[in-house]
C-alpha cells in the first residue's frame, strides 16, 4: 500500500479534485441549453472515463499502475484546461481591446426565469435568467444571466437599454443593461396621459438624446396642461438655445413671460430674439429685465454682446461696465471692454 501511495502523482490528484467539480459547476453559468448540456456532459464523461480507467488498471494490474491512470487523467485535464484558458484569452482580447463605439438598443424584458442546477441531490447554484426582446430580429429572444443583485431590479415588461459592443474579434458582447426611463415614462403616459412626473422624465430623456423635435412636441402638451411650471419651460428653452433653435425657443418662452415674467425668462427671451434675427426687440426685452432686477449682471452681459454684434461699441462698453460693477472679478468682461476701446481708438 505504501509503495502504491508513493507512486501517486500529487498533481494529478489535485487536478481530479478541481476539474470534475468545475466541469459540473460550469453549466450553471451558461445561457443556452445546448451549451449547458455540453458542459454537463463533459463533466460527467470525464468523471466516468477517469473512474473506469483507474478501476480497470487496479483490477487488471493489481494496483501497480494507479499512477499511470492518474497521469492519463492529468493529460486529459491539461487539454481541457488549455481549451478553457484559450477561450478566456479570446474573451479577454475581444472585450478589453475593443475600441468600437457601443450602440444602445431599446429592448424589453419578456420573462424572468429563476432556476437552479440540480444534479439529483437537491437544488444547487441558484441563478436567474432574463429573456429580452431581440434587437437583431423580431422573432428572436436574447437570454442573459443576471447577477444576484440585478434580480431585484428586473421585472417582466420592463423597458431597458442594452449597450452592445462589436468586439475586437467580431464577437458581440453586452456591457450594460439599464432601466430605460424614457420607455417607462411612455408606458405610464399610455395609461395616464396627463401624468406630471412621467412627462417631465420623458422630456428630460429626449433632450439628453438630442431628440429635440419630439421633446418640443411633448413640452407643448405639457405647457398646455401645466402652464405655470415656468422652470420646466426654461429647462427646455435652454437646450433649444444651445442647439440654435431660437424660433422655437421664443415660441416656448414668450407665453411664459406674458403670464408671469421673471428675470431668467426675460433674459432668455431677449437673447433668443436677438440671435434669431430680431436684435432690437431683444434689447427691449433685456432692458425690461434690467428694470426688473437691476442688481443682477446677466442682462447687462447679454446687452453688451448684442450691442457688440450690432457695431454699437460705446453702448456695448457701457453695458459691460455696468456688468463689472456687479461682477468686478470678471476678467473676460474686462478683456472685452479693452478690445472695444481699442477698436474705437483705431477709427
Amino acid at each position: 500500500m505504501s509503495r502504491m501511495l508513493d507512486r501517486l502523482d500529487r498533481r494529478s490528484v489535485w487536478l481530479v479534485a478541481v476539474l470534475i467539480p468545475t466541469s459540473l459547476a460550469a453549466s450553471a453559468s451558461t445561457t443556452r441549453p445546448w451549451l449547458t448540456a455540453l458542459l454537463l456532459g463533459v463533466g460527467v464523461a470525464v468523471s466516468a472515463v477517469s473512474l473506469a480507467a483507474i478501476a480497470r488498471r487496479l483490477v487488471a494490474d493489481g494496483g501497480t499502475t494507479l499512477a499511470e491512470g492518474l497521469r492519463w487523467l492529468h493529460r486529459a485535464g491539461i487539454v481541457a484546461v488549455g481549451i478553457f484558458i484559450l477561450w478566456t484569452i479570446v474573451v479577454y482580447v475581444n472585450g478589453a481591446w475593443d475600441s468600437s463605439t457601443p450602440v444602445e438598443h431599446d429592448s424589453e424584458v419578456l420573462a424572468v426565469i429563476a432556476t437552479v442546477v440540480d444534479p439529483g441531490r437537491g437544488a444547487l447554484m441558484p441563478h436567474t435568467q432574463a429573456d429580452l426582446r431581440s434587437w437583431r430580429s423580431a422573432d428572436r429572444v436574447e437570454r442573459l444571466v443576471l447577477a444576484h443583485a440585478e434580480t431585484r431590479r428586473v421585472w417582466v415588461g420592463q423597458p431597458v437599454r442594452v449597450r452592445l459592443h462589436a468586439g475586437r474579434l467580431g464577437i458581440p458582447w453586452i456591457s450594460a443593461v439599464v432601466h430605460d426611463e424614457m420607455g417607462h415614462a411612455r408606458q405610464i403616459l399610455q395609461v395616464s396621459p396627463t401624468a406630471f412626473h412621467a412627462m417631465k422624465r420623458l422630456i428630460a430623456g429626449l433632450l439628453e438624446r438630442r431628440q429635440l423635435d419630439e421633446a418640443l412636441a411633448v413640452t407643448r402638451r405639457y405647457v398646455a396642461l401645466y402652464p405655470d411650471d415656468v422652470e420646466q419651460v426654461q429647462f427646455v428653452a435652454g437646450y433649444l438655445q444651445v442647439a440654435g433653435r431660437y424660433r422655437e425657443e421664443v415660441e416656448l418662452i414668450a407665453p411664459a413671460v406674458e403670464r408671469r415674467p421673471d428675470y431668467t425668462s426675460l433674459c432668455m427671451l431677449g437673447v433668443a430674439l436677438a440671435r434669431g434675427g430680431r436684435p432690437l426687440q431683444g434689447i427691449d426685452v433685456l432692458d425690461r429685465a434690467v428694470r426688473f432686477q437691476p442688481d443682477s449682471f446677466l442682462a447687462f452681459h447679454d446687452l453688451g454682446e448684442i450691442y457688440h454684434a450690432l457695431g454699437r461699441h460705446e453702448e456695448a462698453i457701457a453695458a459691460y461696465e455696468a456688468e463689472l460693477v456687479r461682477r468686478p472679478r470678471s476678467l473676460e468682461t474686462r478683456r472685452r471692454v479693452q478690445v472695444l476701446r481699442d477698436i474705437i481708438r483705431a477709427r
